[in-house]
């Protein structure tokens, strides 16, 4: 959030007609850049893409929480992490964005299992 407001204030400087850009708002510029530049999946943490993987299968919060040895809430608070991370604003928007991030990958058959399974009940 910092960097984009470092961001806003260089561009608003150079509109201004504050000639070119201080030295210190270069890294701001570049975060922000390779934030928007990034890959989908590149902005969601390791357990964060189990978890999508899981909900993708369809598996309910509990089922999800029971395989990966967490709580359905701490389940939650993850979705809502990923809807924050990618922009989403409701569950719909997620699920079809986890959807497209999932078809852009090279194989299906490539994703790691999380570990360890449970059997399900």
């Amino acid at each position: 959030m910092t960097a984009l407001l470092d961001c806003a204030r260089l561009l608003q400087g150079s509109a201004r007609g504050g000639g070119g850009s201080s030295p210190a708002a270069q890294p701001a510029v570049a975060q922000v850049t390779e934030a928007f530049t990034a890959p989908a999946e590149s902005l969601l943490s390791e357990r964060e893409q189990e978890v999508a993987e899981l909900v993708l299968d369809g598996l309910t919060y509990r089922q999800i929480g029971d395989r990966l040895f967490i709580s359905a809430k701490t389940v939650e608070h993850h979705v809502a992490r990923m809807r924050q991370r990618l922009g989403c604003a409701n569950r719909g928007d997620l699920l079809a964005r986890l959807r497209a991030m999932s078809a852009d990958r090279p194989s299906a058959a490539s994703r790691r299992a999380p570990w360890p399974r449970r059997p399900m009940d």
